[in-house]
């Protein structure tokens, strides 16, 4: 990976010359710093200018792509305009677009089923997290309990070692995350908005294991940037932290001669 900044002179041009402009941005980890709790997440304001400015430049689209349920992450962001993608994709809505996988709907009620076990095998007091995304479920560990690490992580040893013709695990930033198998990831659905839009340029910014499908997705046809340095990573550049993502936007939008 190479540094942004250090290569921001030929960013501005390739940015600028693009006639539409797909920004697909994570939100936790990359547009909103990491939190306690997935409910404890902010949008800072000056965040939430710059996207709004972003929004109405003609020939820019802003596509937030996160974990998180879609509901819920449209309530966080609330700005009208956007494209949003929740469940990495599995569910994506936006100004005359609205999509959701059918091998992830089909899911739903197995999802339900396993995060309510889950709730039930990770009690509150053990500071585990399970959240239910209709689509997909989540365990979080960053608030875990040190009395209780060693029964969390042989448990989840267990859990994701059981081989499922419906699901599988995959790890990201203190959490594990239960997904349907053959449903779209990031990857596949930053693709099918940028053909839906007929986008000839993009640019994408995130900071975890499933942002690497975009990043290997838009691979020689897309500005990618990966929030930290990361050995192994496949975006193109890197940013030192979350708290450059705020300039990252303004450079876009000066870009875009907003």
């Amino acid at each position: 990976m190479k540094s942004f900044w250090k290569n921001s002179e030929a960013l501005s041009a390739r940015l600028a010359a693009s006639s539409k402009l797909l920004v697909t941005l994570d939100f936790d980890g990359t547009l909103a710093a990491l939190a306690e709790t997935p409910g404890q997440a902010r949008l800072e304001p000056a965040l939430r200018c710059v996207l709004t400015a972003l929004a109405v430049c003609p020939g820019v689209f802003v596509f937030i792509l996160s974990g998180r349920a879609l509901p819920g992450l449209r309530r966080l962001v609330g700005l009208s305009g956007l494209y949003y993608g929740g469940n990495h994709g599995m569910e994506i809505k936006g100004p005359g677009f609205s999509w959701r996988d059918e091998r992830a709907v089909k899911a739903k009620r197995l999802v339900a089923g396993i995060a309510s076990d889950l709730k039930k095998r990770f009690q509150p007091g053990t500071g585990v997290l399970v959240e239910n995304k209709i689509f997909s479920a989540s365990v979080h560990y960053r608030n875990l309990k040190a009395a209780y690490e060693r029964g969390f992580f042989s448990s989840m040893k267990a859990l994701m070692a059981v081989r499922s013709a419906n699901f599988y695990w995959r790890s990201g930033n203190m959490v594990f995350e239960l997904l349907p198998h053959g449903a779209v990831h990031k990857g596949d659905a930053v693709a099918m908005l940028a053909r839906c839009l007929e986008a000839t340029g993009n640019i994408a910014v995130g900071d975890d294991l499933t942002d690497e499908d975009m990043f290997s997705a838009l691979a020689g046809r897309g500005v990618t940037v990966r929030v930290g340095r990361v050995s192994g990573s496949k975006a193109g550049y890197f940013l030192s932290g979350q708290a450059e993502v705020l300039r990252l936007l303004r450079f876009v939008a000066a870009a875009r001669d907003l």
